[in-house]
């Protein structure tokens, strides 16, 4: 079977699942809210038009969401709170990726000394917990928003680099890898022409699922204060905020964003699930298997 009908039937096995692909639905709106903020946000994240009106109410004197503890309109926060969450959480796990690329297939390929040291070092990372260990270096580093990503992206690197170490291993066992090597094909071209392509899927997948966890870290670390530092709207920051007065009976303010946080970060998880049911060998030949069916019926 040719790969473009692979990919074909793996794009039907992943819309026949109807919570995966509401969920990309739902990351797409997302996007498209994060591209033009400025023109859908009713108001200025960072203006406060009446300083009276704190703590408004959900639906209360013109204000959709209700208003923060400063007067700010929360609707128009978590509009522009979502142009931050995406870049935080998204560009950390390309940049970890494209990286692990790198490390694991020169591992994964060469293996020997060269692996064992590439991978023992990866190994010294899984030492700590990624929440930890994202802690403390956004801690070191200190808050603001590119600190955090970089912090985001020393924690994703190992996880990452162990997926396409293992794909490779197994890849260059094979008999095409072999057949190429036999014949005086570069290694650098059997890596990056031949391997590549055949590890690309289970990184893509991986990474999908783990923007959703990637999303709450990083909303995390803004709650702790060392994410977004004020007045960039963002959605962990806004939390964080709210909490201040969640006891005091404005649960909106910390709810929304928290809800938000919460639904983002599981679009993501669920797309990465249907994406990896989609590309299963077995998934694909049920697929292959139903609409073969289906013309004979027909």
């Amino acid at each position: 079977m040719s790969s473009e009908s692979q990919l074909k039937l793996a794009f039907k096995a992943f819309l026949k699942d109807k919570l995966a692909a509401g969920a990309a639905i739902f990351i797409l709106l997302s996007f498209v809210v994060a591209l033009f903020a400025q023109w859908i946000a009713p108001l200025d994240p960072t203006d406060v038009p009446d300083p009276s009106k704190r703590l408004v109410p959900p639906g209360s004197e013109g204000f959709l969401l209700g208003t923060d503890q400063q007067g700010r309109d929360i609707l128009s926060r978590l509009i522009f709170g979502t142009q931050t969450t995406l870049i935080s959480a998204i560009l950390p796990v390309l940049i970890s990726a494209a990286i692990s690329l790198i490390i694991g297939i020169t591992a994964g390929y060469f293996q020997g000394w060269v692996g064992n040291v590439l991978m023992r070092i990866m190994d010294v990372f899984f030492a700590f917990p990624a929440v930890l260990l994202a802690i403390a270096i956004a801690a070191i580093l200190g808050p603001g928003i590119l600190n955090v990503m970089i912090a985001m992206v020393i924690v994703r690197i190992p996880y990452m680099a162990r997926v396409v170490y293992t794909d490779t291993v197994q890849e260059s066992q094979k008999e095409y890898v072999e057949a190429a090597k036999a014949f005086g094909v570069k290694p650098r071209e059997i890596m990056f022409k031949q391997i590549l392509p055949n590890v690309l899927p289970s990184l893509i997948i991986y990474s999908t699922t783990i923007l959703g966890v990637t999303i709450t870290t990083v909303a995390g670390l803004s709650f702790i204060g060392l994410g977004v530092q004020p007045p960039v709207a963002d959605w962990g920051r806004m939390a964080s905020d709210g909490s201040d007065v969640l006891i005091q009976g404005y649960p909106h303010v910390t709810f929304l964003p928290g809800l938000a946080i919460a639904m983002l970060s599981l679009a993501f998880s669920m797309v990465g699930d249907g994406l990896r049911d989609a590309f299963d060998p077995y998934e694909r030949s049920k697929m292959k298997f139903t609409l073969r069916k289906r013309k004979k019926a027909a």
